[in-house]
């Protein structure tokens, strides 16, 4: 980790530099250059743009744009609406963002998150239903990461007390039987899963039309890869 961190401290430096020497281009000369992909289409589109993002980042090797593209991508219509082909809920861990470890841009990822990448409230749930029913994501990733605080204390059956308790109360039933910190951040995202199946109408008819797809996966911290379940 400590090259990737390297590599994406020296970035800005790297886009300073590029910006000084690119010429005024339009925002649709920016996005022909960089590559841009077309949005994806269908939900197995969404989840291999994540998986082929995740796949850069990993290795050291994510889109690289200079700071002046990065202003025409800004102003060439982001401000005006947001089109993210994928919804990812997350745990609530710093060391967790979607847009980094799947390499998008802004604009690209609606995030929901909340420790233990859990989705028992009703805001929560009402949240993950914008993003299909109005945003039009075509995915929605529940993700799981390593080293996660939140189903440790379930899994080791710690009190921590106060509000804190209602977010271990909720993993706890979900992971037992569980062998391993690992087994039991997957069981967790799996049942997490079946939840929002169970308690989101919407989401559940979305995803029986075929137009849409919940899956889960699983982030290492430590190598960076992200492993779809």
């Amino acid at each position: 980790m400590t090259t990737r961190r390297l590599f994406l401290g020296a970035l800005p430096v790297a886009a300073l530099t590029l910006s000084a020497c690119s010429t005024t281009r339009t925002a649709k000369e920016v996005i022909d250059s960089v590559g841009l992909p077309p949005r994806p289409a269908t939900p197995n589109d969404a989840i291999k743009a994540l998986a082929d993002g995740n796949a850069r980042f990993a290795t050291n090797a994510p889109q690289v744009r200079n700071t002046a593209d990065i202003e025409l991508l800004w102003t060439s219509g982001i401000d005006q609406k947001q089109e993210p082909f994928a919804s990812v809920l997350g745990c609530a861990d710093s060391r967790l963002a979607p847009e980094i470890i799947f390499d998008q841009f802004v604009g690209d990822i609606f995030v929901v998150r909340e420790a233990g990448n859990i989705a028992v409230s009703p805001t929560n749930l009402g949240s993950l239903e914008y993003g299909q029913a109005v945003l039009k994501s075509k995915v929605l990733v529940v993700l799981g990461h390593s080293d996660c605080g939140a189903v440790n204390a379930a899994y080791t059956n710690a009190e921590p007390g106060g509000n804190i308790q209602s977010i271990v109360d909720a993993i706890k039933p979900v992971i037992a039987g569980a062998t391993s910190l690992e087994d039991a951040i997957t069981r967790n995202v799996r049942a997490v899963k079946d939840r929002i199946r169970k308690d989101s109408a919407m989401l559940r008819e979305a995803e029986q039309s075929n137009d849409f797809a919940i899956v889960g996966a699983y982030y290492d911290i430590t190598t960076a890869v992200v492993r779809f379940l």
